[in-house]
């Protein structure tokens, strides 16, 4: 955990939404405690030039040396925060995840869908979605998907981030969901969301078509597919 020292010396570097990172990655098995202003701020820009990395190449091909080449600091300073590349990235999942969650959070806030068409607010879910695999995250979520599916680790905050964007997009979509097809609107939401991780997931990694990927198309489709199988009428 994040002692109340470095807590608040973080709460002075960064905004407030970044303390929930921090401690996400603090609380990451193999992540050494920060408590000085310049560890808190070596530590971000560590993982800030994984994410950099990230972009294009895989993980087995960044070494901890590049990792520090691009942060411009020394393999010493990773290792005195990191346990090892393994720790590194999962405080980058970690990092990424909260990011996402509290992203999720503000987007999804019930209070601002009051009145809105539920197609609307079901295409907005599924564009969240695909805007996550299409962006900044696509390589560190590709990467945690290929780690889980060889059983390098048994569980990733992927998962966490799952349930936690079902609960947040449930608040002002499930007043939507046709109950008569789907006695269970909650279940019925969860399954959706689960079948557009794969297929998102499916298309990151091959792209095979015959709709490609990064086209509006493509979107359109899932979303369309997403709103008729919750019986949401346009």
């Amino acid at each position: 955990m994040i002692t109340c020292s470095a807590h608040s010396t973080w709460a002075l570097l960064f905004p407030v939404k970044n303390q929930a990172k921090a401690e996400a990655v603090e609380n990451t098995q193999g992540v050494r405690p920060a408590m000085q202003a310049r560890s808190l701020r070596k530590r971000h820009d560590l993982l800030k030039a994984g994410r950099k990395l990230l972009h294009t190449r895989v993980l087995e091909e960044i070494s901890i040396k590049d990792i520090c080449t691009e942060a411009g600091c020394t393999v010493g300073s990773f290792y005195s925060r990191f346990e090892d590349k393994e720790s590194y990235f999962d405080a980058l999942i970690a990092e990424s995840c909260q990011e996402l969650l509290m992203s999720a959070a503000s987007q999804f806030d019930d209070r601002n869908w009051v009145g809105v068409e539920g197609k609307l607010i079901c295409d907005e879910v599924v564009s969240f979605l695909v805007g996550i695999f299409q962006g900044e995250y696509s390589s560190i979520l590709t990467e945690a998907f290929i780690r889980e599916s060889k059983g390098f680790i048994e569980s990733t905050p992927m998962r966490d981030v799952g349930f936690g964007f079902i609960t947040t997009v449930s608040k002002p979509l499930l007043p939507h969901i046709d109950s008569a097809v789907h006695p269970d609107p909650l279940r019925a939401l969860a399954f959706a969301i689960q079948v557009v991780y794969g297929a998102l997931h499916n298309a990151r990694l091959r792209d095979a078509g015959p709709v490609k990927f990064r086209t509006q198309e493509f979107e359109t489709r899932i979303q369309n597919v997403v709103s008729r199988y919750l019986g949401i009428e346009s």
